[in-house]
């Protein structure tokens, strides 16, 4: 369950799969969510890509909020990144240029101040490592990590069970299946622990209402 933070949460960066298409559920969820963030002050970062990363963007400006969005240099850009897509930069406020990967990963991290994850590949895995590492670093003023969705509640779940996770890595973290849930959240400055009590046929049970 996610422990109490000081720290002051205006920024929200969404993280998520590129390859998310409009009628994805996990796209649906992110547009929603940022537009709700939105609604309420806050700004939603990205890395200006497709998928996730451009249903964030999209969600912000429906939801009347700023987008700002974390990229690398065209020209030094790798073969194979996903992170890309001219609607997202057209409509983004801000945008941060860094010359390679690693550093607009830790931009990335730097710029956000509360993290809502999606379902994702491996760049989404590099995101939740550096931020959950940064996290631990700055525990008490620490940035939440909530992971959205059934899916993302069982990888994470096998992780804490599987790896060496210490008991500090185990309070950056809050599970949630709303927009609404992420919000209360981000607002609160902690968790609940709301999806941890209920357990898996608890949870499934609200799936289906």
């Amino acid at each position: 369950m996610l422990a109490k933070t000081n720290k002051i949460i205006k920024k929200v960066a969404i993280f998520g799969d590129a390859e998310a298409k409009k009628n994805d559920q996990h796209f649906i969820d992110a547009y929603n969510t940022a537009k709700l963030l939105a609604e309420n002050g806050y700004t939603v970062v990205n890395g200006g890509g497709d998928g996730i990363m451009l249903a964030a963007t999209l969600g912000a400006k429906a939801g009347g909020g700023r987008v700002e969005i974390v990229v690398l240099d065209p020209k030094k850009k790798p073969a194979n990144f996903e992170g890309y897509n001219k609607e997202n930069y057209d409509l983004a406020d801000k945008i941060y240029s860094t010359p390679n990967y690693p550093e607009r990963l830790s931009k990335l991290i730097e710029v956000g101040e509360a993290f809502v994850i999606f379902n994702g590949g491996v760049g989404t895995l590099s995101e939740i490592g550096l931020s959950w590492q940064m996290a631990k670093f700055d525990f008490g003023s620490h940035e939440p990590l909530i992971f959205f969705g059934e899916q993302m509640n069982s990888v994470i779940e096998e992780l804490v069970k599987s790896l060496n996770y210490d008991p500090l890595e185990k309070k950056l973290y809050e599970i949630v299946l709303t927009p609404e849930e992420a919000l209360k959240t981000i607002q609160n400055r902690k968790g609940d622990g709301k999806i941890e009590k209920k357990g898996l046929f608890g949870r499934l049970i609200d799936l289906i209402k």
